[in-house]
């Protein structure tokens, strides 16, 4: 998938109005520059919007959109210096998944659509962001030891990245509740799956991207949600995520459990391997501590 980078000479004029998409989320605030991708998307969720050939002279309104512009909004990177836990990670597979994120961060970040759902993941719970930091790097790692070819690997990369979006739709009060929402516990933390995967596919991106938010809870016995999927029905995209999402969930203090060591936290999957877990996926992420 290609992600379009906005410069001066494809601008075709500016939007003079707030537009929301169906979920509520602001997807452009008046004054954004409009290219021919950004009016393709809009024609594309059947959002009607007008343009103007100037910049209109409401400072709010350009303070507002200067906002949504990637070169004066917060650039997003890979901590350099990241969890206790990947210190047991082999160096050089988490090293080249780092450097992997940070193109991906730079490349979300030209693209006005992708950089709003990363700006609302992270002001609206900053303990998700980072989590789905922690999730990409895993997904990452274990993918390129499955050889995932480049246009897959962008893909995974963005589908982990934005795995748990959905929950930017769900009430405050669900998600403060951590703890007791862990294990899907609730109907309406669970939707959070279908909601993220609907959000997900109304922005255009493609199926193995999406389809990750929907099913990385799925298990692979079948016990999973949202549709208690199993086997090879799961996306191996998906697959990989779960197994990513469960050992951050397992050994961070955020999310307000018993937090484990990695070695615990590594016995815990390998128990469940082939039950709620893809074996070779479980594999390669076990070889990912093999630090010779």
């Amino acid at each position: 998938m290609e992600i379009e980078k906005q410069s001066k000479e494809n601008i075709l004029g500016y939007i003079t109005h707030d537009v929301f998409d169906k979920f509520g989320r602001l997807l452009l605030a008046e004054g954004t520059p409009l290219t021919p991708n950004v009016v393709q998307k809009l024609e594309e969720r059947k959002l009607g919007f007008r343009i103007s050939a100037e910049p209109l002279g409401n400072s709010s309104a350009i303070l507002k959109s200067a906002s949504l512009k990637t070169g004066n909004s917060k650039q997003f990177k890979v901590p350099p210096k990241l969890d206790n836990k990947f210190v047991k990670i082999n160096g050089e597979s988490i090293g080249n998944a780092a450097k992997y994120m940070n193109w991906i961060l730079r490349q979300v970040q030209e693209d006005i659509f992708l950089n709003n759902n990363l700006k609302i993941l992270a002001q609206g719970h900053k303990a998700n962001y980072s989590h789905s930091i922690n999730v990409s790097l895993i997904t990452v790692a274990i993918a390129r030891k499955l050889k995932y070819d480049k246009p897959s690997l962008q893909e995974i990369a963005l589908g982990s990245l934005y795995h748990d979006i959905g929950k930017i739709l769900l009430p405050k009060s669900v998600l403060d509740d951590i703890a007791g929402v862990y294990n899907g516990q609730t109907l309406i933390y669970q939707q959070h799956t279908v909601l993220g995967s609907d959000l997900l596919a109304a922005d255009k991106l493609p199926t193995g991207v999406y389809l990750i938010a929907r099913q990385h809870h799925e298990k692979y016995s079948g016990n999973g949600y949202p549709s208690g999927l199993k086997g090879n029905d799961i996306h191996l995209n998906a697959a990989i995520v779960t197994v990513a999402d469960v050992f951050d969930r397992l050994t961070s203090a955020v999310f307000k459990r018993n937090v484990l060591p990695p070695d615990e936290a590594i016995n815990q999957i390998l128990l469940a391997k082939g039950i709620d877990y893809h074996p070779q996926v479980v594999d390669m992420f076990v070889e990912l501590f093999n630090r010779e």
